[in-house]
């Protein structure tokens, strides 16, 4: 079997960069044309070959300072090595983190502000339909999704101390630029994805419908179907209403 050349002086400069840039051991190899046995080989000779001075965080007050920050707030290793100030590499303070039995790396939970009055209607809702559960193979369900093109779109992780509740983002309906789209499914599959441009008003919103709800909706069930969406005000305007009744649409209270 032949064997394939020595790594190139370049080669190795290429793993050095995209391991400094704390990229994993598979999407090197991936990048560079070699194995991750290959790739690990280099890394490590590299590694074995800067070693030198004293290693990070040698201090226990180094180390609980790097856990409490974590501890106290919604920070990810690169949060807490930017407010310390360190030196060391965020993979090394994702390490000390990953050995700290009570703390894990979560996704924060993106949701609405919800009311008690919000609770209890949830509540209502759920009650009401598990006197039904034949509805959900004929109900087709939609929502937008929006990513913020100036600030979180809630894909935010952090250390968390799981000793306490959970934190979570707050979910606005308005805010900064944005770019969203609509889609829905059901049992039978999903609707085509549409992309909505700019602002969205009811005209706009039963334009969605029109061409991606309706052709998927008649395809799978005809007329006998049950559309869920939630309660934005272009949901349940007065030109969406009458949009419904036209189109003989039986929408999910």
């Amino acid at each position: 079997m032949a064997h394939k050349p020595r790594v190139t002086p370049e080669e190795r400069g290429r793993i050095k960069g995209l391991h400094e840039a704390e990229f994993s051991a598979s999407h090197i190899a991936a990048r560079v044309g070699r194995s991750r046995d290959t790739v690990r080989r280099v890394v490590n000779d590299i590694s074995a070959g800067q070693r030198t001075g004293r290693p990070p965080l040698t201090s226990d007050r180094e180390l609980r300072r790097v856990v409490r920050t974590a501890a106290a707030g919604n920070h990810s290793a690169s949060q807490v090595k930017e407010e310390l100030s360190l030196k060391v590499s965020v993979r090394t303070i994702q390490r000390v983190l990953s050995r700290v039995d009570w703390l894990q790396y979560s996704k924060m939970d993106n949701t609405l502000d919800l009311t008690p009055a919000h609770k209890l209607a949830r509540r209502t809702w759920a009650a009401q339909y598990l006197q039904t559960p034949d509805i959900w193979a004929s109900t087709i369900f939609s929502d937008e999704k929006k990513w913020n093109l100036d600030g979180p779109d809630g894909y935010q992780r952090y250390w968390r101390d799981i000793r306490r509740p959970a934190r979570r983002t707050i979910r606005r309906q308005t805010g900064g630029g944005s770019v969203m789209v609509w889609g829905g499914f059901s049992a039978t599959g999903k609707t085509k994805l549409a992309v909505l441009v700019g602002r969205q008003n009811s005209d706009d919103y039963v334009y969605t419908l029109s061409e991606y709800l309706l052709p998927y909706a008649h395809l799978h069930y005809g007329t006998d179907y049950t559309f869920q969406q939630d309660y934005a005000s272009i949901h349940t305007s007065q030109r969406t209403k009458e949009f419904f009744a036209e189109a003989d649409v039986k929408v999910m209270e």
